[in-house]
């Protein structure tokens, strides 16, 4: 089993656990989600959180709660109507992930070096498990905020929701508030797996194919160097021929890739763009305006804003690493030895360098990953979201100085 399919399988077993349903392209009787036991379990699942989201929006616009009540209630309410958002364009685009499954872990596999994939997979792991500790670092904080609260003789609460009030303390209203917290953190579980580290995988995935497909023309050349120095310049030429019709075929299929991967996931990177560049200015100004400022407060604050950035980097960055390693294959296929073996092989209208040029023309085409197919994905993009929040953020500093 490669690296690409246990990173695809292993996250399709846990979508499934946590009710998104089964991603797999091939049937099988564990991941079965037309029973209906499973379609009740999904139902409930997101019904309590498109719920709990429903209840978090009516508390930040109708709800008399106390100041950092409020703003609480209004990130809550942003950000879960966001991810609530992810979770319907992920699930709505199930078959398409089906099929993108299975081309992923087919397209250029018979290529794949066993270094590049352990990279890879030492990539994915990483990043995820640190978006992991960014997330429930937040929410751990939101907790002890909340039994901070509850020690100083408030009631206990992480969750903002219209109900309970704020000066509801009976029991009713307690086990609402614990099982809000129990809501919410089951709900970043599906969050992680279902949607974000989901997409950011994709992303490497894909960026690895690019570096399987340069490395391939490199071996290519090397292959040839070698046929060239021990005389078999013909024997060189038609395995020249060969392996760049081969490697012509990969890339048309990684660029083809390329649209599918926009249509499963750019609702979600494009959402996170959004979010991250708004949510930040709200919660840096909590931090920047609080009179009462506690270090439990302000470490949810901190692991929230990590959380979004690092997701947002994540995206970024690694749609931008696409870009690049995309744009340098156009160097490897012109270095490939077409220049040791121009020959006619495959027939009389067209001979290596012909092919050559088809391949470096169609590389030279800018791959580049958009949101709203307009915002290009990159790490200039990266860059001008962090700033554009420091301005704004700024901006209203000032203004309520």
């Amino acid at each position: 089993m490669n690296k690409n399919h246990y990173i695809l399988k292993t996250y399709c077993d846990k979508i499934f656990l946590v009710g998104s349903g089964n991603f797999w392209h091939q049937k099988t009787e564990s991941r079965n989600d037309k029973t209906l036991l499973y379609k009740i379990y999904s139902c409930v699942l997101f019904f309590t959180y498109g719920f709990m989201t429903v209840l978090e929006i009516m508390a930040a616009t109708m709800g008399d709660f106390p100041e950092d009540e409020k703003r609480d209630s209004v990130t809550f309410a942003t950000s879960h109507t966001v991810v609530m958002i992810k979770f319907i364009s992920i699930i709505k685009n199930k078959e398409l992930l089906k099929t993108l499954n299975r081309k992923m872990m087919m397209i250029c596999e018979a290529h794949e070096e066993q270094t590049l994939m352990d990279e890879m997979y030492r990539t994915v792991k990483i990043n995820v498990v640190a978006y992991c500790v960014a997330v429930y670092g937040s929410a751990t904080f939101y907790v002890f905020e909340g039994l901070r609260k509850f020690y100083n003789g408030s009631h206990f609460v992480t969750i903002v929701t219209y109900y309970p009030s704020n000066d509801d303390d009976t029991m009713l209203a307690s086990i609402v508030r614990i099982a809000t917290t129990l809501v919410l953190l089951m709900m970043l579980l599906s969050m992680i797996i279902s949607v974000d580290t989901y997409t950011m995988a994709y992303l490497i995935m894909y960026k690895y194919k690019f570096i399987t497909l340069r490395h391939y023309f490199k071996r290519l050349r090397e292959n040839v160097d070698e046929l060239v120095a021990a005389g078999k310049a013909r024997l060189a030429a038609e395995k020249l021929a060969q392996g760049l019709v081969e490697g012509i075929k990969m890339h048309n299929e990684l660029l083809s890739l390329s649209k599918d991967i926009h249509k499963a996931f750019g609702t979600v990177m494009a959402l996170q763009l959004c979010q991250s560049s708004g949510s930040a200015v709200s919660l840096l100004l909590q931090i920047a305006l609080s009179d009462q400022l506690t270090f439990t407060m302000g470490m949810k604050i901190f692991f929230f804003l990590a959380a979004m950035y690092l997701l947002l980097a994540l995206f970024l960055c690694n749609a931008g690493e696409i870009t690049y390693q995309a744009s340098l294959l156009s160097d490897e296929i012109f270095y490939c030895g077409w220049h040791k073996c121009n020959s006619p092989v495959l027939s009389t209208q067209r001979n290596i360098r012909d092919i050559v040029l088809i391949a470096i023309l169609r590389a030279q085409s800018p791959l580049v990953m958009k949101a709203f197919k307009m915002v290009e994905l990159t790490y200039a993009t990266f860059i001008l979201v962090v700033r554009s929040t420091y301005s704004v953020f700024a901006l209203f500093y000032a203004q309520n100085k």
